[in-house]
């Protein structure tokens, strides 16, 4: 029978000894997991941290003076103007005039987008296939690829670019041309955004509220309707945007905006509507804003400049905490 005396030491060591593994093995995982964290984060660098960090730390504002700024200043624009801002750390938003409906306009090639990398993801299509332009495609509202003319063949990455990068209306026909009205309409209600008919003068257009295509950045940034992969591409291409004198124009040029403008204008300055929305990447302080001008495109840029300089520097500025 062994003897008690020995086997009390033994087990001390013995615990001991597990104690130790057992506590470098919960460090090694720890630094393991925060590594693993970290990579995502760079390799997923326009995506919601809130993917990939558990119990994140989010930064406290008082949102209350610029809440005040926003609605002084564009309450004074007599209902020229509104605008939708979110701050994605804590889901804090600021809105005036931001449930105003106005034209969808190109701010619909974004969804479009979406819902072609719907069909990649599920195989049904791939960025390497060739599309041929046709007849009913070219458009020389916006872009120059309808210059290529009926026939030409592009891939559907290229496509896909152009459609956001140039806001090409004959890229997006393109693409628009090879979705069912199911799969089109699978963005707008997955997200909950609400589109409504607006007609003038017998033309039927769509009419979206800021606040309500907030929703398309927002689903992008946190990667809720397509892979983090393609959500992240998305937003990368759109920081390559060639229209970047309006809510890009408020920030230096160091700091990454994923935007995308929307234009109509009509015969008189009273029909045109300037809209921009996008992503601010300010490091650590990320914010949605989207922002609507009826007037002239000087007007546009005037007030979404200010409006976009006065958020940047605020959220710059302002110290975080309780």
């Amino acid at each position: 029978m062994p003897s008690y005396k020995l086997l009390l030491p033994l087990l001390g060591l013995s615990l001991i000894g597990n104690l130790y593994f057992a506590l470098n093995f919960k460090g090694e995982n720890s630094q393991t997991n925060k590594t693993e964290e970290i990579q995502k984060q760079n390799d997923f660098q326009f995506l919601s941290k809130r993917i990939f960090v558990e119990n994140q730390n989010d930064i406290l504002i008082n949102f209350i003076p610029l809440r005040q700024a926003m609605r002084e200043y564009i309450n004074k624009q007599e209902g020229k103007v509104g605008a939708y801002f979110e701050y994605l750390p804590s889901g804090t938003s600021i809105g005036v005039n931001d449930k105003v409906e106005i034209r969808l306009a190109s701010l619909s090639k974004v969804p479009i987008v979406m819902s072609i990398f719907k069909k990649i993801e599920r195989g049904q299509m791939s960025p390497s296939d060739m599309l041929v332009i046709e007849k009913n495609h070219l458009d020389q509202g916006f872009g120059t690829l309808w210059k290529r003319g009926e026939g030409a063949e592009l891939s559907v990455q290229e496509l896909i670019e152009l459609t956001l990068i140039e806001s090409d209306n004959t890229a997006y026909n393109v693409l628009l041309g090879h979705l069912t009205g199911q799969e089109l309409n699978e963005v707008y209600r997955s997200l909950d955004i609400s589109i409504t008919v607006g007609t003038k003068e017998d033309e039927k257009y769509l009419r979206v509220s800021p606040k309500n295509y907030s929703s398309i950045f927002r689903s992008l940034y946190l990667s809720s309707f397509l892979s983090q992969n393609n959500s992240n591409h998305i937003l990368e291409i759109l920081t390559q945007t060639t229209f970047n004198d309006k809510i890009a124009a408020g920030v230096p040029d160091t700091i990454k905006v994923a935007h995308k403008i929307g234009t109509f204008e009509g015969v008189d300055t009273l029909q045109n509507v300037f809209i921009d929305c996008g992503i601010i990447y300010i490091p650590n302080r990320p914010y949605i804003l989207c922002a609507f001008v009826l007037g002239t495109n000087e007007e546009a840029q005037k007030h979404m400049l200010y409006i976009s300089k006065a958020i940047h520097e605020y959220i710059t500025n302002v110290e975080g905490g309780n």
